[in-house]
């Protein structure tokens, strides 16, 4: 997963760009009538579903489980990271070609936070440490990552996913 840094500017300004349009179409659900589709209000139980979704994307490039990718993305979904803006198609095919090409021996997950959007809709922040190697050669070990997650069809679906390779790890 070689990925390019980009200026802290640039990061904010394509943060705020997505974030601001979540926002607007987040917001006005609230008033919508509950049925049995809703997301839970709990925050707790809520943080820890999220958590364990997130650790599923993990497990999921681990064992090359294509299916979990297209269960736990929506199809209008994007991945961000160091090499661009990816669609969920483009994901799911970045995904297969690393079913081939990549190695996971190990990952972790921690530092986790969840901060509520509007109703149905989280952002989980957290650092990942991954051990594995594409291509031959190994990929950034230390990552930032952050998920938007929706409450869509009974489950919590990443819309937006990105990942970034720390530099000075702490």
């Amino acid at each position: 997963m070689n990925r390019k840094s980009l200026p802290a500017k640039n990061v904010f300004l394509r943060c705020a760009a997505i974030l601001a349009p979540l926002a607007l179409l987040f917001g006005s659900t609230s008033a919508q009538t509950a049925h049995k589709n809703d997301a839970p209000n709990d925050t707790r139980s809520i943080q820890l579903e999220l958590v364990r979704t997130e650790t599923g994307f993990f497990e999921a490039w681990k064992t090359n489980d294509q299916a979990y990718f297209r269960e736990h993305m929506p199809e209008n979904g994007i991945f961000w990271g160091e090499n661009g803006t990816f669609s969920r198609d483009q994901q799911l095919a970045d995904q297969q070609a690393s079913a081939k090409a990549c190695t996971v021996e190990g990952y972790g997950l921690s530092d986790f936070g969840a901060l509520p959007l509007a109703t149905g809709a989280y952002l989980l922040t957290y650092k990942a440490e991954q051990y594995a190697t594409c291509n031959g050669e190994k990929v950034p070990v230390h990552i930032n990552g952050s998920s938007i997650y929706i409450f869509k069809a009974g489950r919590w679906q990443a819309i937006y996913r990105a990942e970034v390779p720390l530099k000075n790890p702490s």
